[in-house]
């Protein structure tokens, strides 16, 4: 843990004096990465408690960069992709295919999804045309197969992280899932895994009911063999006391498997697609102060820094709150400020109201100047990967790693601007 200089949030990893060395040497706005935190959150999740043994699937698209990718395979993590460039992503950074499951909200084409499986990578097929299609491309195929269903539960810290139940298009409707078994049956195809997934940053308990409605669902399919519960496990990167405990709440879905071997005789395997829990808190976005202004008496004190949406768009969209930490500062005296990046856009903001992201919020900080660091925490996890690139034909920034044994490197280097628009075509 950083040092933690008066009431400011503590560092996750490294401290301040690091921070700045790095930041000294690399410029800003710059991640910095943590090995150490990769492998720690690593660990807990391959940890989760389970009857009958856990693949853990790290969900990539929270973060695809192919340094993060190597250190989890590294630690027998296995490797869920969202979409068929995630898939060859992840076979370009090494990954096995027989490591790389895709459910995705795609339909493949047919030279696509022939291409990807004849490698070795598993499917799930996340809707009845999906479904159509791989039936069409493999029929009587022996290989694994998976399908994903709508339980008809939904879940998320809001509803744009809601990916279960009726407002959600993502996988088969639960009243379907005859028709399902129909495509599936005339084609010869074995369905052998199940996948369900209700959101993102909901409440622990929400994974227990879940649990309970994919195995009713897998009792009837009786070739089922693996049931995969996803991700979305809750990451409070302003209360961390909040977060999810992965071996409280696994406790009640453990015994719920055992209960179904004990039902029915069918030892399910279990499957977890962490994404945010592995990667959020092990990288920070490093930026510097280069303006403050104010809106007089009656209205705000603005930091401008030089990282921007286009770097982290979560509040933005989200109303997501990040813990915001002044690199080298004691408290007093504490001042409130909004957060602002640079970007000719009113909503590149990172202080905004939490869940809300329509209203500006403020963060204590010490009195700040231009030139001082500051580090929005919690940025591993769908910060640059789904940050807006290239907005204001903003240059993409650098990436740091610093290793388990504390020395650090380069993992990807900041864009020059001719770079933006160096594929257009005259």
């Amino acid at each position: 843990m950083g040092d933690s200089p008066g009431s400011q949030h503590p560092l996750p990893f490294s401290n301040d004096a690091r921070i700045r060395e790095i930041a000294g040497v690399i410029g800003t706005p710059l991640f910095v990465h943590d090995e150490a935190s990769y492998r720690r959150t690593g660990r807990e999740a391959l940890e989760a408690p389970n009857a009958f043994g856990l693949t853990v699937r790290y969900a990539m698209k929270a973060n695809s960069h192919r340094a993060i990718l190597r250190i989890f395979d590294d630690m027998g993590i296995h490797i869920d992709a969202s979409s068929h460039y995630e898939v060859l992503r992840a076979l370009a950074a090494g990954i096995v295919a027989e490591r790389v499951q895709l459910t995705s909200q795609e339909v493949q084409t047919r030279d696509r999804l022939r291409e990807i499986v004849e490698r070795g990578v598993l499917v799930n097929a996340s809707s009845l045309e999906q479904l159509r299609v791989y039936a069409q491309v493999f029929p009587r195929d022996a290989r694994p197969f998976g399908i994903r269903v709508n339980p008809g539960l939904g879940s998320g810290h809001n509803n744009r992280t809601n990916t279960g139940g009726p407002a959600a298009s993502f996988g088969i409707w639960r009243e379907y899932l005859g028709e399902a078994e129909e495509i599936a049956r005339e084609a010869g195809l074995r369905i052998s895994r199940l996948h369900t997934h209700v959101g993102s940053g909901s409440d622990w308990r929400v994974w227990q009911r879940a649990a309970e409605m994919a195995l009713a669902i897998a009792r009837r399919l009786p070739d089922v063999e693996v049931v995969n519960l996803g991700g979305g496990y809750k990451i409070d990167r302003m209360r961390p006391e909040e977060s999810i405990d992965l071996k409280s709440a696994f406790a009640p879905v453990k015994k719920a498997f055992e209960d179904f071997a004990r039902e029915t005789g069918r030892r399910l395997r279990l499957e977890i697609e962490p994404g945010t829990y592995l990667a959020a808190n092990s990288c920070i976005l490093v930026a510097r102060v280069v303006d403050a202004v104010d809106t007089g008496r009656e209205g705000y004190h603005f930091l401008k820094i030089d990282a921007s949406m286009t770097e982290l768009l979560r509040p933005m969209i989200y109303g997501a709150k990040h813990p915001i930490r002044l690199i080298g500062k004691g408290t007093p005296p504490l001042r409130s400020y909004v957060v602002v990046g640079l970007c000719c856009e009113s909503g590149d903001v990172f202080t905004t109201r939490e869940g809300n992201p329509e209203e500006i919020d403020t963060v204590d900080l010490p009195e700040a100047a231009r030139g001082d660091l500051v580090a929005v925490l919690g940025a591993g996890a769908y910060g640059i990967a789904m940050s807006s690139k290239y907005y204001n034909s903003r240059p993409m920034c650098a990436e740091v790693m610093i290793a388990s044994d504390g020395s650090y490197r380069l993992i990807t280097g900041a864009q020059e601007p001719a770079d933006v628009y160096a594929r257009e075509l005259d």
